[in-house]
This record gives structure tokens, sequence and C-alpha cells, in this order.
């Protein structure tokens, strides 16, 4: 072994190029499992050829991923066109690994997660995080990921108790993975009441990190979306298994959604955006489409969308306050005024006077 001296230390040099030869070889075939895994994994003789060497290279090589590096391969027999073929595959995947910036990113976007369904995982992701992508190449205090961590700030909506709603969420998607039915307890805002549903799992939605259902619900025999937060209980129902309709597409159903309300009407809106947030709006596409349709002497723009659940699109023009004018439809337009009249009745009369 050779070593150089470096600011008064000794170091380990880097080994001969035989051995790093070697080293990327066999990482190279670790990620190229890890790859075919999924589809049953690769024979020793597609090794061979893939990276140019000889099929007895290829079970030395295999020998030291198992017994050297630790990593568990299974080996099964399969038919292919009539003949028995030896494949390999890892045991367990695993992430492959990339440089310390691209996992600083994958990072960050984990953090993006805290106080959501998915918080109580997050200790768990940045452990394989550090484990997996730095497992062979890089040294994990080169991420710094406790530094960085603490180094960014998130103004985010959490939920009061994303433990328990995690919990709930992870039995919803094993219903989904499984197509079997799920009993909710769930509560109706209209009502506030907490009823009880058998639905069936079609899909999830993500608005803002809060989680959202779409099942079919045999109580009403029509497409319901459940926000996850507001389920008081999951009763899995394993044993009763449904068909999901293979005509049935999330995204399309989707698409001219301005949130998660599809009420099947369908309209085509005007906003007039003033010159202060006429840059931000431009920038931002707040719906599939969106599209600008002038742009003013004065500074400000129009954009147009064509929506339906117009109700969710009036709680979010709001939130613009005074920056923003409905120009179309009419009956849109009279019903924020009658919004903004009622605002300005609150705040009319005095705290605490009658309602």
């Amino acid at each position: 072994m050779r070593f150089f001296k470096s600011g008064g230390g000794v170091l380990l040099a880097d080994k001969p190029k035989k051995d790093a030869g070697k080293s990327l070889r066999l990482n190279m075939i670790i990620n190229y499992l890890n790859k075919k895994t999924p589809y049953g994994g690769v024979t020793v003789r597609e090794m061979a050829e893939k990276y140019g060497v000889t099929e007895r290279q290829v079970h030395r090589d295999l020998n030291a991923i198992q017994n050297d590096l630790g990593v568990a391969l299974v080996k099964k027999e399969q038919p292919v066109e009539g003949r028995k073929s030896v494949f390999y595959r890892l045991a367990a995947g695993y992430l492959p690994s990339i440089d310390p910036d691209k996992a600083t990113a994958i990072f960050l976007s984990l953090i993006q997660q805290q106080g959501s369904a998915l918080t109580g995982h997050l200790d768990e992701f940045k452990d394989a995080l550090i484990s997996t992508l730095f497992r062979y190449h890089y040294n994990p205090r080169e991420l710094a990921v406790d530094k960085l961590q603490n180094r960014v700030h998130l103004v985010e909506e959490t939920l009061a108790e994303p433990e328990r709603v995690g919990k709930l969420f992870a039995k919803l998607v094993g219903a989904l993975k499984n197509c079997h039915r799920v009993k909710l307890w769930y509560y109706a805002a209209y009502s506030g009441e907490v009823t009880r549903r058998v639905v069936e799992p079609y899909g999830l939605i993500c608005k803002r990190k809060n989680w959202y259902l779409v099942a079919h619900c045999l109580e009403r025999q029509n497409i319901r979306v459940f926000r996850v937060d507001q389920i008081e209980d999951v009763h899995p129902r394993a044993g009763e298994k449904f068909a999901y309709p293979p005509d049935f597409n999330l995204r399309e159903y989707m698409a001219s959604s301005w949130g998660v309300i599809n009420d099947g009407e369908e309209y085509r809106v005007k906003l007039k955006f003033s010159k202060p947030v006429a840059y931000r709006a431009a920038k931002m596409v707040y719906h599939p489409s969106q599209a600008v349709e002038e742009e003013l002497p004065d500074g400000s723009i129009i954009i147009a969308f064509k929506v339906c659940g117009i109700t969710e699109m009036k709680t979010w023009i709001v939130q613009w306050g005074d920056m923003v004018e409905v120009l179309e439809p009419d009956w849109l337009r009279e019903g924020m005024r009658k919004m903004a009249e009622r605002i300005f009745n609150i705040y009319h009369r005095r705290p605490g006077d009658g309602h």
C-alpha cells in the first residue's frame, strides 16, 4: 500500500488503477442489477457482454458484491424462449449513488413534507438517504444534513396531528395499491357530523401538502373526494376486492378542476391582475388552461382560465384582495361583490357585536 504526506499528516494514496477499475465495475453491476431487479433480474451472459469481461469474471464480481460489499443477491432459474436461464437480482432495492448536490436537493424535498401526512417517515427517509446514497462513493459528512436542516425554515400550514393522519394515510395507500374497499369515518364540514362510508379508492390528490382521497362511494354511488385529515378512522376491508374501472383516468378526471372539486360544470373565467402582482401572476402557472390574454398600458394583465370547481377558485381570488378583479363571467363577478360586502360587514361593526 502506498502512502503520502499532506499537511503533516499521513493519508492513504489512491489505489492502483486496476483496483479502481474493478471497484467501478462492481458499482456499475450493482446499479444495473438494481435497474433490472423489478423485471426479474439479469443473466451472467448479459453482464459479461455489457461490461466486456468473461462470464467467469462476472461470477467473481458477483461473489465480491455479496461477500465483500454485503449486498444480498437472489439467484433464480427462469425459462426464456424454451430454455432455462439463471437470473440474478438484488434481494432488496437501493438508491444508486449520486453526487452530494443532488442528494441535498432530495433531502430538501423531504423537508418540505414536515407537518404533513408523511411526517412520521422523515427521519427514516433521512437515515436511508445517508446510508444508501453514500454507500460506496461518498462520505456522508459531505451532505451535512443536520446543519442544513437547521438553516431551512418552512412557512407552511401544518397538520395538528400529523402522526395520526400519517397512519390513516398509510392504510389508504395500501387499499389503493391492493384494490380493496375501506370503511371511513369522515367529518363532513357541511353538516358538522361524522359519517360512515364504504368506498373504493381510485386515487390520491395532493394540494398544498394536504392529501385527498378520490374514491367511489358505495352509499352515494358516485365519485367523491375526501380530505384525508378529516377522516377520523379507516378500517381496510382486505377481503372485499374491487375492479378498478379501466375507463377512469385520475389526471383526466381532475384536468379541469381548479382544486380538488370536479362538479362537471366548466366555465371561462377572466381575471385582471393589477400592476403590483402582474409580474408574479404571469410567472406562475395556476392552472393548465391559463393564458395571458392582454397586457394593459397601466402594467396590469388579463389572464383567462377554463375551469370547474369555481367554489374553490373564489376563495383563491379573495386571497389577492384588491389586486385582482373578476371580469367574466358576470355571475362570478356578482358573487365576489356579495362576498366582499359580507367581509365588509364583519369589519364594519365593532368586535364582539352580534352576527
